[in-house]
């Protein structure tokens, strides 16, 4: 590692099997400047590869669209897929250029990008800082995280439900795929059928000094939009007549602050929240009676 500018950095050697495999699907492309871009970019993947792997961050090669031959011809891709997080971005930097370039066909579907520069004879790349989301296709260097924040916000999202991966077929951390509860009505069918929509169940139990609580936490996402996503949360009584009286469903900000909230009224079966959510924005979900209480990390 160097300490460079006050930002730690990661240096890659380009070893020649590193080019090989650049080599490997430049050979694919028909036309001859994607073909370089596709060359720089599986150099920037392997470079990300290689420390994610120094670091102890499991990655999937095979998930990585970057890495699926036909896909690199539909647009300037350079993605790692990281397990059970998403995909993160690898961005090739040229050796002397002030800026990266985020291409508009990544700017969905990323847990972040790195960028990696590339010296002059690519037998090097450094892995130079990370941005967690695009705000414009062109980003001075000099507005990069560093290399800290990303080990920082793997962390984050590794302790996270990550609700954007739910459309890709991903549920984890106890979480079960179930067909939708509430039916849609004839006036929006066709409406929804438009929009991804994923519901996902998880059982919990809420422990009190005098008797125990079981329940189901519902959650149901929809697609509103590239960066908005509709969350629904119920919650339902399971093996009990109702959920007791006076429990809390909250859901809680980034900053800590409890965003909304609601309470079981007398004889409630199921009590229900919902918010639209933004790409990358962290959440807590508690579920609370008393001095007993679940809680649950999302990350939209």
């Amino acid at each position: 590692m160097n300490n460079t500018q006050e930002k730690l950095t990661f240096k890659v050697a380009l070893t020649p099997s590193a080019h090989r495999w650049a080599e490997k699907f430049r050979r694919y492309q028909s036309n001859a400047d994607r073909g370089k871009q596709v060359y720089l970019n599986i150099l920037a993947v392997y470079a990300m590869n290689f420390y994610c792997h120094c670091m102890g961050i499991d990655t999937d090669l095979s998930n990585s669209s970057s890495l699926t031959p036909v896909i690199p011809t539909l647009g300037d891709i350079a993605d790692l897929y990281i397990n059970n997080l998403g995909k993160l971005e690898c961005l090739p930097v040229l050796h002397q250029s002030q800026v990266i370039k985020i291409p508009p066909v990544v700017w969905n579907n990323r847990i972040g990008y790195m960028a990696v520069q590339l010296n002059e004879s690519l037998t090097e790349a450094t892995l130079l800082g990370f941005v967690k989301t695009p705000r414009t296709q062109e980003l001075p260097l000099s507005e990069l995280g560093s290399l800290e924040d990303f080990l920082e916000h793997i962390e984050t999202l590794s302790q996270c439900v990550n609700l954007s991966q739910w459309f890709n077929q991903i549920c984890d951390k106890g979480w079960q795929r179930v067909k939708t509860q509430k039916s849609t009505p004839p006036s929006q069918l066709a409406f929804r059928f438009r929009r991804p929509r994923v519901t996902a169940a998880k059982s919990i139990t809420l422990d009190t000094n005098v008797v125990s609580y079981p329940m189901d936490l519902v959650v149901t996402v929809t697609q509103e939009s590239d960066q908005e996503i509709d969350i629904e949360i119920q919650l339902h009584a399971r093996e009990i007549d109702h959920i007791p009286l006076g429990l809390k469903l909250m859901v809680i900000d980034e900053s800590g602050e409890i965003f909304s909230e609601v309470s079981a009224g007398i004889n409630d079966t199921i009590i229900s929240n919902g918010f639209i959510g933004e790409r990358q924005e962290e959440f807590t979900l508690r579920v609370a009676l008393g001095d007993a209480s679940f809680t649950e990390y999302f990350v939209v």
